[in-house]
């Protein structure tokens, strides 16, 4: 059984130019590379876009700026392949395989990935579901079903003796440590003075986020867990930077700069605070975006559009960040963006609705030639 790791880029079909290097989609298949990126145009093409998380969807950022840009200045390109004779095995490879490209491309922070990778349902229940206790309880998968297929143990007497006998190791810097203090203890390796708790909490964030290599030795039932410099980091400061329209910074407290960008920047800045405090808490959300002095996520591929493209508002009407609602509506060939569906039926003198659904079937500049219109 055989699946890949792919990686989905913007090119202009037009110009063969990437105008957003830094954004990718990293996703995984056990279906050929080609039948895989025909499932996402497909998608694409019936993607509705929706305020809730829920309704969006796993693939929402990717199948917004695809249905924004069309499929067809997108490709796709083999990243890794994968074999192997045991299914679960196949999907835990895969898994591992994807966390590790969207963490190499960053492909949540500056990408169209909206989450790490999850995984896929495999057919036989009972291995799934004894791979997944070994992994909830920090064991050997191999180990855990030699003592319960071979030994004849129970689940649970398996999982309480390899927790048992496991020796845990916590390796940084080509050290090896046997206790969170003694790195804690340990003036080169924790020159910022974190205390244990600190460090033991941070441990325990990245492992359930899957952010730490984990190695399990299944002849010494030893786990070693592969720490990184983030661990070690200096505690973060309560105070904030902002970078404003105007090419200063606003520095204080969240609350504070909140209060004195307001005063500024009324007409961009969200009037209540908890607006700022929710944003903010998303991972894909910047200060600056979170305060509404910049495009906001979804925005911005029409930001590059404007900036390196030649783009510009219809009309000179650009949003209100605050209270922009709906997709916004590209004209390629005018190089002019609507903010949403109602400002371009008004523009035009159609009813919504009628755009509304016509613009899920075709382009915009097909469906105003439908209607007898020049661009």
């Amino acid at each position: 059984m055989k699946g890949w790791i792919y990686k989905i880029t913007h090119r202009n079909e037009f110009t063969g130019k990437n105008d957003w290097p830094g954004f990718c989609y990293i996703g995984q298949t056990r279906v050929t590379i080609n039948d895989r990126w025909n499932q996402h145009r497909n998608a694409c093409l019936k993607y509705e876009g929706s305020a809730s998380s829920r309704k969006r969807g796993k693939h929402a950022d990717l199948y917004e700026v695809m249905s924004l840009v069309r499929a067809s200045n997108f490709i796709i390109e083999q990243l890794a392949e994968h074999e192997s004779q045991d299914e679960n095995e196949l999907v835990i490879i895969l898994e591992k395989s994807e966390a590790s490209f969207i963490d190499r491309y960053d492909s949540i922070e500056k990408g169209w990935n909206v989450q790490k990778a999850t995984r896929s349902a495999v057919r036989n229940s009972e291995v799934e579901s004894l791979s997944q206790k070994a992994k909830e309880s920090g064991v050997s998968y191999s180990s855990l079903r030699h003592r319960v297929k071979n030994l004849g143990e129970s689940e649970q007497d398996a999982i309480n003796h390899l927790i048992k006998n496991m020796t845990l190791i916590y390796k940084y810097k080509r050290q090896s440590f046997t206790t969170i203090r003694e790195i804690a203890e340990s003036t080169i390796h924790n020159p910022n003075k974190l205390d244990k708790k600190t460090i033991e909490g941070r441990i325990k964030k990245l492992r359930s986020k899957k952010q730490l290599n984990e190695d399990i030795n299944n002849e010494t039932n030893q786990l070693s867990l592969n720490l990184t410099e983030e661990i070690f980091a200096p505690t973060r400061k309560r105070e904030i930077s902002v970078k404003t329209p105007d090419g200063d910074t606003v520095t204080g407290n969240k609350k504070d700069v909140h209060a004195r960008l307001r005063e500024r920047y009324p007409n961009l800045v969200p009037e209540t605070y908890q607006t700022i405090i929710a944003r903010g808490n998303k991972p894909n959300w910047s200060l600056e975006q979170a305060f509404g002095l910049e495009y906001p996520p979804d925005l911005l591929p029409i930001k590059q559009l404007i900036e390196t493209g030649g783009y510009a508002w219809a009309n000179g009407q650009k949003p209100n960040f605050v209270t922009q609602d709906g997709k916004p509506v590209i004209l390629h060939e005018t190089k002019e963006i609507f903010p949403n569906q109602t400002q371009f039926a008004d523009a035009y003198g159609l009813p919504t609705d009628m755009v509304s659904d016509y613009l899920k079937k075709m382009t915009p500049e097909a469906f105003l030639r439908h209607k007898g219109l020049t661009l």
